[in-house]
């Protein structure tokens, strides 16, 4: 992973400690920096190793790997954006499905605004860092989707166990841009910087139409989902009413990115909810009321999810040691089946060893994530028998035997293929089910 050069570094350490010592001040001499050589380079590094797909334009990091291609492009950006010329092409909008059966609006830009939109954020980021809230863990440095999970299981046991877990609707689809840009402008006054934002929040969007062609609409209200700032905008929007309840409230607000949960150790009532719900119609956000719910985490077989984790109030196996039992959600351990499924299926041209090797990038992906936190190995087992039922199943597929038993020597090629585990264990040969 391509991470930012010592001097890029040091910039952003300034930056940081300039912002953070006068949180009063605003910055008003921005954009030259983000029109940098080193900037721009760093930007285009990082959003290579980044990858993701192509935008209207066609154009594929591929195409850019000779250092006469890539240092072209960075010279044009560069000339576009000191002269004023640079305009954003149009975001490619595809649409993701959701569990629900609905679908959500996912947004590409081109490489060249990408490139753009990250020599941005890493000037802008250290400037807004010191200021969010101490809770908020989405897209910021040095902090994870474990450590609000870890976060939220120390509140609980402090006894925060009044969880209001919420769900807003269409988040990054509906932040009102004059709203937004006015919360930039509090810290940066920059003309040009905002004019930039600008560009990036009304960049017209490419939507797909019946016919299978395209068309171009423009985008007067949001900020793409797949943008390279658009997590940095998500956290700058969302600040102001993490920070309201941070402080004139008794409760603790965990958030990432738009997910967050609110915890109180005495029940909401129809007021505080009420107040929850009117400080985000302020902010122009609206709650997605099916699936937004109280939960009381004092009684046994409660639960709610959050970032893919559940926590669930359970009993313990020794008497008063009742805990809150953390491990991966039952939706993500069907996306992860599903993952696993899409892979080793009976039609497929693959052979053993280039299974695996696709295999182990989703098993290790998924241990890295939910291997961290919690209770995942009753969770982990499970799922690593569902791996070994898959290849069974794949390999009775390609033969003429129809035993019920998997033979040692069928673990042996498993093992040399390089098959990773979820859960380490010792597996002999057993009876997989049909």
């Amino acid at each position: 992973m391509a991470n930012t050069s010592n001097k890029v570094r040091e910039f952003q350490r300034k930056l940081y400690l300039r912002s953070k010592q006068e949180p009063d001040q605003a910055f008003y001499s921005l954009y030259d920096k983000i029109c940098r050589f080193d900037i721009l380079w760093d930007a285009f590094y990082l959003c290579k190793a980044n990858k993701g797909a192509a935008g209207v334009d066609g154009v594929r990091f591929e195409d850019l790997n000779s250092i006469e291609t890539s240092g072209k492009l960075i010279k044009t950006l560069r000339a576009e954006l000191v002269e004023g010329r640079y305009r954003p092409l149009p975001v490619k909008r595809v649409q993701i499905p959701k569990d629900n059966g609905k679908t959500r609006n996912l947004g590409i830009p081109s490489i060249r605004d990408r490139i753009v939109q990250m020599a941005c954020t890493l000037v802008l980021s250290p400037v807004f860092e010191p200021h969010f809230h101490c809770n908020s863990y989405g897209y910021r440095p040095k902090r994870s989707a474990q450590d609000a999970v870890i976060c939220i299981n120390g509140y609980l046991k402090q006894g925060y166990q009044q969880v209001y877990d919420a769900d807003l609707s269409k988040f990054f689809d509906t932040i009102p841009h004059s709203r937004l840009l006015d919360k930039v402008r509090s810290k940066v006054t920059d003309r040009a910087v905002l004019r930039l934002i600008k560009l990036f929040l009304k960049a017209p969007i490419s939507e797909p139409t019946a016919k299978g062609k395209s068309r171009i609409v423009g985008n007067p209200i949001g900020t793409p989902q797949g943008g390279v700032i658009s997590p940095l905008l998500a956290n700058i929007y969302l600040n102001d009413f993490c920070r309201k309840i941070a402080t004139k409230t008794p409760c603790k607000i965990i958030s990432y990115a738009d997910d967050f949960v609110i915890l109180s150790k005495t029940p909401f009532n129809s007021a505080q909810q009420d107040w929850i719900k009117n400080e985000l119609e302020q902010e122009g956000l609206k709650l997605n009321e099916d699936k937004t719910h109280i939960v009381d985490m004092t009684q046994v077989g409660n639960e709610f999810d959050f970032l893919g984790f559940t926590f669930k109030y359970i009993v313990g196996f020794i008497q008063h040691t009742n805990y809150v039992k953390i491990y991966p959600s039952k939706k993500s351990q069907k996306k992860y089946k599903d993952k696993l499924r899409s892979i080793v299926k009976h039609r497929t041209s693959l052979t053993l060893d280039q299974l695996v090797e696709r295999v182990n990038r989703v098993v290790r992906g998924w241990k890295n994530y939910f291997g961290k936190v919690g209770y995942p190995r009753q969770v982990f087992f499970k799922m690593d028998w569902f791996l070994v039922a898959r290849f069974y199943r794949w390999s009775r597929s390609r033969s003429q035997r129809r035993s019920l038993y998997l033979a040692q020597d069928a673990w042996n090629k498993l093992h040399k293929a390089g098959l990773v585990y979820l859960q380490p264990t010792k597996m002999k040969t057993a009876k997989v089910s049909r």
